[in-house]
């Protein structure tokens, strides 16, 4: 199920055994483990167990199964568990078939683990990135209770600047709320002066302008990106990641789903590249990869210095737009 249902469930819903937060949003996670705390455990002092490290089956199973002391439910928290089958033989399986109707395990996983997903008594609450119109609203009702306003469009470019990340945008709201907060209001000049911009955010950008031929802002975006320490051979190997990108989505049939899981990035990022794609001739963002290629070659082949090739291939890549 997605996060949005297990949170709106939670209250009058029989309650699972286990629950398995999947997904890269670590906000998200930690907000479903929040849930259940608040939720099932009284005395938390007493009926909550982290276990992180060292983690024998023993000892999981040990916790699951004690009894809860002036409390509904007994929690115990794994993160960034993938047990393998010597876990599930000594025990696990075993367990997971037959659970403590007194206990809860809470697993936080950033990466699927399927051999988990199997039985029954196991909930999946899919925490991978929200929908951007969620996302906006949320940014909204947090600034609201903060006493500022912001407009959707406002938002909608935060989100942007952040990546969808829930946890970087709720840091930043935190920032801009205290910012405002004597003004009443948060405008999008106050992004650009607070928010630190995630830096796929600023290739995309960069490359936004160039599509639009506006190369003084590409430039621009370069700069700043130099200017606030960043490398320059990052920024031509994250320029070459981007436009590789590009390139693959402008020339293959694969759906939206397909490509999300060939980049490593989520549908609504697929859905800008291809937006960003269809603005490049193909020959271009071939021409553009092939350069980004040779410059990272002659680069570390000690037959170009980093900062120079990097500015030539950039203009290389704009005067063949």
């Amino acid at each position: 199920m997605k996060y949005t249902e297990f949170k709106g469930g939670l209250e009058n819903a029989k309650p699972f055994s286990v629950y398995l937060f999947e997904g890269k949003d670590a906000f998200f996670r930690e907000r479903g483990l929040a849930l259940l705390k608040n939720r099932f455990v009284q005395e938390p002092e007493l009926n909550y167990v982290v276990l992180d490290e060292d983690l024998t089956v023993e000892k999981l199973v040990s916790s699951l199964n004690g009894y809860p002391f002036m409390s509904e439910k007994r929690l115990t928290a794994v993160r960034e568990f993938y047990p393998k089958q010597e876990f599930f033989k000594k025990g696990l399986k075993e367990y997971l078939e037959n659970p403590s109707e007194f206990g809860i395990l809470a697993i936080l996983n950033e990466k699927p683990c399927e051999a988990l997903k199997k039985f029954s008594s196991v909930c999946v609450v899919d925490c991978g990135k929200a929908e951007k119109s969620i996302l906006v609203r949320w940014v909204k009702a947090e600034c609201s209770k903060s006493g500022v306003t912001i407009e959707a469009e406002t938002a909608n470019e935060l989100c942007d600047y952040c990546l969808c990340d829930m946890t970087r945008i709720e840091l930043e709201v935190q920032k801009l709320c205290a910012y405002a907060i004597d003004k009443g209001v948060i405008e999008k000049s106050d992004l650009k002066e607070i928010v630190n911009r995630d830096n796929e955010y600023k290739i995309y950008q960069m490359t936004d302008y160039i599509a639009t031929k506006q190369f003084d802002l590409a430039l621009s975006v370069i700069k700043d990106m130099l200017g606030k320490g960043e490398a320059a051979q990052v920024i031509l190997v994250s320029i070459y990641n981007y436009f590789r990108r590009l390139l693959h989505a402008s020339i293959s049939n694969m759906d939206d789903a397909q490509l999300s899981k060939a980049f490593g990035v989520e549908s609504y990022a697929v859905k800008k590249i291809k937006k960003q794609a269809q603005a490049f001739k193909k020959r271009s963002l071939k021409l553009a990869v092939d350069a980004l290629i040779d410059a990272d070659y002659k680069v570390k082949s000690g037959k170009a210095e980093i900062d120079s090739r990097m500015w030539l291939t950039v203009f290389k890549i704009m005067t063949d737009k």
